[in-house]
């Protein structure tokens, strides 16, 4: 296949590996850059990267084979082979600012292969300006091309979500461009034309498709922080919140979320923080405050535990909590609000394990089980933490059998049956029993 035909993504992690999945299967030619070597390997000998995307797994190990889908940790090779470049590899945070380095990186290995005519594509989330202010003086510096004139140059953000990653980028969504001039955005607008069957929709400023990524984000952010807001309101007034949103949302101007030990994952905890490093001396408090009360959830559901286990009058040392992904049935668990927990469960005393039926190893050292028989054995509580939808159908009687003993259940997911528990035994973050008194002022 010439080299017209043939793309390298760099970064083979969750989004770099579904879009080298869809453009395997529009039928290019495709270059895999990553300098985990063991995961090249591991997609060379056949095996599956990421058991929630099924489609994106076959479709890589099935390019390989066919010898369409090459895998190399040398950027720079892949660069020269390549037309078009498209870099997918994360911009961090170190503490509450940026950091590029990764993306310097690749964007340094795509110069080495740069040649006239070229695309590069940045789908990274990043903080607006990103795109013209770090990777376009990178790429004329040390090519001596200019862009529009001798290669062209897109922002285009990846939206999708993990385990459906491959139908999101087909077929779920318009696949957002825009150009560092005219000419570089008919290129990315006729090159994403070729994965996305809901067409392309183009912006008019890099800056401008740079910020659509990250509202993406803050808006489920604030609205997350609002959905935790309210339960605790609700829980003031001795009303159930699980209620209320049912009822709201019946409402089609309205669309609450659900409350829980907070936000996790590489992207929605990232976004309002590149947002606000980028923008000085304008009030963000919205923005500011919905981060922080995401951030105090974990802390929130353990206090809220610990009330429960006391008002109970039981006796509670071993605590096991159910999920350790970010989110419901994914194997991801970075930057899991379940981590948060563990530390301040552990403050009060408790002796925490974590069961996860996804997630195969944590990133951080746990008490772990993937058989939820042996984490629940010994136990006198249960939190649970990631709404997976294997925890759904759990009953108090079958968990009091795994414990072997007498349990009680704090769901701060909302995720169980509350048919199948004693109200005495069940505790749902959002419904409070009717102990608490709220003050009303009557004029």
């Amino acid at each position: 296949m010439s080299r017209e035909e043939t793309v390298a993504v760099f970064g083979i992690g969750r989004v770099g590996s579904a879009v080298a999945a869809a453009l395997l299967r529009s039928g290019m030619r495709v270059y895999g850059v990553d300098k985990d070597e063991g995961k090249l390997r591991a997609l060379a000998s056949g095996s599956p990267l990421y058991p929630d995307e099924p489609l994106v797994d076959r479709a890589l190990i099935d390019g390989y084979r066919e010898g369409r889908l090459n895998l190399t940790p040398d950027g720079a090779e892949a660069s020269r082979a390549s037309r078009v470049k498209v870099i997918t590899v994360p911009v961090w945070l170190k503490g509450r600012n940026p950091d590029f380095s990764s993306l310097k990186e690749a964007v340094e290995e795509v110069a080495a292969g740069l040649q006239k005519g070229d695309l590069v594509s940045i789908e990274s989330s990043v903080p607006p300006g990103t795109t013209r202010y770090v990777v376009l003086p990178i790429l004329e510096t040390l090519t001596g091309l200019k862009v529009e004139e001798d290669f062209f140059l897109v922002y285009s953000p990846e939206r999708l979500l993990q385990g459906r990653a491959l139908k999101d980028i087909e077929e779920s969504y318009p696949k957002v461009v825009a150009g560092a001039g005219p000419r570089s955005l008919d290129e990315g607008v006729k090159f994403y034309s070729r994965i996305s069957r809901k067409g392309v929709l183009p912006l008019s400023s890099l800056e401008a498709a740079e910020v659509e990524k990250l509202a993406e984000g803050i808006y489920r952010d604030v609205n997350i922080a609002l959905a935790n807001e309210l339960a605790m309101a609700c829980e003031a007034l001795g009303v159930d919140y699980w209620e209320v949103m049912r009822a709201a949302n019946s409402q089609p101007f309205c669309h609450l979320h659900r409350p829980g030990t907070g936000v996790g994952g590489n992207c929605i905890p990232v976004y309002p923080y590149f947002l606000l490093a980028t923008i000085r001396g304008l009030d963000m408090s919205v923005t500011e405050h919905a981060r922080r009360k995401n951030e105090s959830m974990p802390e929130t559901v353990a206090l809220l535990f610990d009330e429960f286990v006391y008002q109970s009058g039981k006796e509670v040392g071993d605590v096991a909590v159910l999920g350790l992904a970010f989110r419901g049935n994914v194997a991801d668990d970075r930057n899991s609000p379940t981590y948060g927990l563990v530390k301040e469960l552990r403050k009060l005393g408790y002796r925490v394990r974590v069961h996860d039926p996804h997630v195969k190893k944590p990133a951080k050292r746990l008490k772990f089980y993937r058989d939820l028989r042996k984490a629940l054995k010994g136990v006198q509580a249960v939190i649970v933490a990631t709404d997976h939808s294997a925890y759904s159908s759990l009953s108090l009687e079958e968990m009091e059998e795994m414990a072997g003993g007498e349990l009680l259940v704090f769901d701060a997911r909302g995720v169980l049956d509350r048919t199948l528990f004693d109200g005495d035994k069940l505790r749902v973050l959002g419904k409070a029993p009717n102990y608490r008194i709220v003050t009303i002022p009557i004029d």
